[in-house]
């Protein structure tokens, strides 16, 4: 009986995919930041891992990965991209860990979160890393729709060359869960995919991937019991390698490495097919080249019981029965792949119950197969599973959803569309009948006032009823207006999430970028006149507290306000540490950004706005500092009156409400805290809030105060 580890093969073949990954995605992006990444030495380090790996030296490559990224001053968010990448996989497919390695994938997505959406190839293969993760956890159908995502996401943004390996890689996916002749297709839209690659100094996708799909592709027919067509791709896939070794000399190692894979491959293929001589011959070429350190020791170790399988078949027991001991050496050893190869191990049971049923020995046989016969349960059991999850299925219902969403998106965009209509509509019917409604009074009123002329006491009495209809009339506009504002909040909304979903966009020209930009910040400035108007008043017993980071809220603040300050060609400057305070965040944000807004507003092009966050043993002191136009000694009493009319406009002609300040009073007030202002005409101005503390200590390490700046 012949077999052969599937497990290796598919780690070693993953391995090899998310080395070309990374060095895909170096290859891609290096034009657009050459100074900022470790590309070269983090390139150089994970070949000396993957050396390491072969030669299971497992605990090693991960104390040379520290030890690389240890030299690093300042590591950037691809170099910690690449180490996540690298973490995520050992944890997989070497320490079998799926939690830790789930972490790993975490810290991917959040370091592409922080350099935004043009490492495209890094999103892809993360969205793959977190189906491995799923997969390992035996969430199939989680796993296989992150898949899906992956692949779906690097066909839309990347080029075919680039594509390829996710190709390789769903094909690996059906190669484990025995699919095998489902395997193919993606293996030879793989081969497609390489061919449209043109840099040819690029090692990964001109030798790596080539060489692994031809080697997939015959392992698939193989195990579908084709072994024609399994020796047509191996002997294609070692032509290949011939063809190709002469343009990488330093790379001879690595080369040398992936022949002797291919022959041991090569030879099992030949025990099937009951070609012993070639059978032995491969396998005996293929020890001799891996088994010795820096190669594929455990490669070496499964054309070794490949080898004692041949020699059960011919009947050289001697020869059997060392190359058994040797392998079962090299197991006890923990030579090879050190994580408790369960296949190969497996593979040994079943070599030594044939071995000790032909000397004679029954009870050593009948023993060795029951071990035999467990661990295969065991891990037919663990497959079982995954072999009867269907990825078409899945695939098919994620593109159906896809589909779906872009449906329902239209349909949204219409609805928008139709109702903003309706709303001008309407809008235009009001103001049209309040005009007319108006000019129909006046009408009134002058007739009234034209016949009771003679009459003075009537016309008094005729005036004051006339002034009452006005008044009310100003009541009821005025309630109209809240009306028609509060009905404004969804299709503004509406109006700033469409600029957000064009702004995600890469296809924009900077001049629509730009005018993209401005319609959002004008959706913004709507929506908060409409929050003022809706929301005057901040009442004590409303305000629901949660502890807050008030250095990171700040933060947050500058970098939304960043580019509102660079149209002035203002720096915002942040001093403090962290400091967590009971607070309201949403309601404390209104307050701060509303503070800096002002401070932008009045003050003049190429001037500093420093904002200080400080506290003592019971209250936290925010200060907003300005060297701006200052607020004259007659509106220093009015400037928080929310009834006040001491409005001003900013240093650019930019309007005000005359409301911010009130309602900022308001939301401190309800916090138990206090704000107010020191101010200087033509000096600047700074603006202060105390808000209480709920503990004496701060939560937070002690470290050096920390600037944040914007430019």
């Amino acid at each position: 009986m012949y077999c052969y580890s599937s497990f290796k093969f598919f780690k070693q073949f993953w391995w090899a995919l998310v080395l070309a990954g990374l060095f895909f995605a170096v290859s891609c992006r290096k034009a657009v930041e050459p100074a900022q990444n470790h590309d070269a030495k983090v390139d150089s380090a994970f070949d000396v891992v993957n050396g390491l790996l072969n030669s299971g030296e497992i605990n090693r490559s991960i104390l040379y990965v520290d030890s690389v990224y240890g030299t690093f001053s300042n590591p950037s968010p691809i170099d910690l991209w690449k180490k996540y990448s690298f973490l995520s996989n050992f944890y997989l497919y070497y320490d079998e860990a799926p939690f830790k390695a789930e972490k790993y994938v975490d810290s991917m997505f959040a370091m592409l979160k922080s350099k935004g959406t043009q490492y495209h190839t890094e999103y892809a293969l993360t969205l793959f890393a977190k189906g491995d993760v799923l997969r390992a956890q035996h969430r199939y159908d989680k796993a296989f729709e992150s898949y899906y995502q992956g692949h779906s996401f690097a066909k839309e943004n990347l080029d075919s060359c680039q594509v390829a390996s996710f190709s390789a890689k769903l094909g690996l996916v059906r190669f484990v869960q025995q699919h095998y002749l489902k395997a193919v297709p993606y293996f030879k839209q793989t081969l497609k995919e390489m061919a449209s690659c043109t840099d040819r100094s690029t090692f990964e996708n001109q030798f790596i991937t080539p060489q692994s799909t031809y080697n997939s592709i015959a392992l698939c027919f193989e195990r579908a019991n084709q072994p024609d067509s399994a020796l047509r791709y191996y002997l294609r896939g070692l032509a290949f390698i011939r063809r190709t070794e002469p343009r990488y000399p330093a790379k001879k190692d690595y080369i040398e490495t992936a022949k002797g894979v291919f022959y041991g491959n090569l030879g099992g293929l030949y025990i099937r097919m009951k070609d012993y001589a070639n059978a032995e011959k491969y396998l005996n070429m293929s020890i001799a080249i891996n088994d010795r350190p820096g190669y594929a020791i455990g490669d070496a170790q499964t054309a070794k019981a490949k080898l004692a399988d041949l020699y059960l078949r011919t009947s050289r027991v001697v020869a059997a029965k060392d190359a058994i001991a040797e392998l079962e050496n090299n197991l006890a050893a923990r030579q090879g792949e050190n994580d408790a190869n369960l296949n190969l191990r497996n593979w040994l049971y079943q070599l030594k119950s044939r071995y000790f049923e032909i000397v004679g020995d029954t009870n050593m046989a009948y023993r060795s197969m029951l071990k035999y016969n467990a661990l295969k349960d065991s891990l037919q059991a663990v497959n079982s599973e995954l072999k009867s999850a269907d990825l078409d299925v899945v695939f098919k219902q994620a593109e159906q959803q896809h589909l779906l969403a872009l449906v329902k998106r239209d349909q949204h965009l219409k609805t928008v569309y139709l109702v903003a209509s309706a709303i001008i509509s309407v809008m235009v019917i009001v103001i049209l009948l309040m005009v007319w409604l108006s000019l129909k009074r006046s009408r009134i009123n002058v007739a009234n006032l034209t016949s009771l002329n003679k009459r003075v006491i009537e016309q008094n009495e005729q005036l004051q009823r006339t002034l009452s209809i006005l008044e009310q009339s100003q009541l009821d506009n005025a309630q109209l207006m809240k009306l028609v504002a509060h009905d404004l909040r969804s299709p503004i909304g509406a109006i700033d999430m469409l600029a957000d979903m064009l702004l995600t966009k890469n296809t924009l020209h900077a001049t629509e970028k730009e005018l993209v930009d401005l319609m959002k910040q004008s959706a913004e400035d709507c929506l908060n006149l409409v929050a003022q108007l809706l929301q005057p008043a901040v009442a004590v017993n409303a305000l629901k507290k949660e502890p807050e980071d008030l250095y990171g809220m700040l933060n947050y603040c500058l970098a939304q306000l960043k580019l509102k300050a660079e149209t002035k060609s203002q720096q915002l400057l942040l001093h403090g540490q962290p400091l967590v305070v009971s607070v309201n965040a949403v309601q404390l944000w209104r307050v701060i950004s509303n503070l800096i807004g002002n401070a932008i507003k009045f003050s003049y092009e190429h001037t500093v706005i420093e904002i200080t966050l400080s506290h003592t043993d019971s209250e936290a002191l925010i200060s907003v500092k300005d060297y701006g136009i200052g607020i004259p000694d007659e509106l220093k009493e009015s400037v928080f009156d929310i009834y006040s009319k001491s409005t001003r406009v900013g240093t650019a002609g930019e309007q005000t409400f005359g409301l911010g300040l009130a309602i900022s009073r308001q939301i401190i007030e309800a916090h138990n805290g206090k704000i107010w202002f020191d101010s200087e005409v033509g000096v600047g101005t700074v603006f202060y809030v105390a808000l209480p503390l709920d503990k004496p200590e701060l939560p937070f390490p002690k470290t050096e105060p920390q600037t944040a700046t914007s430019k």
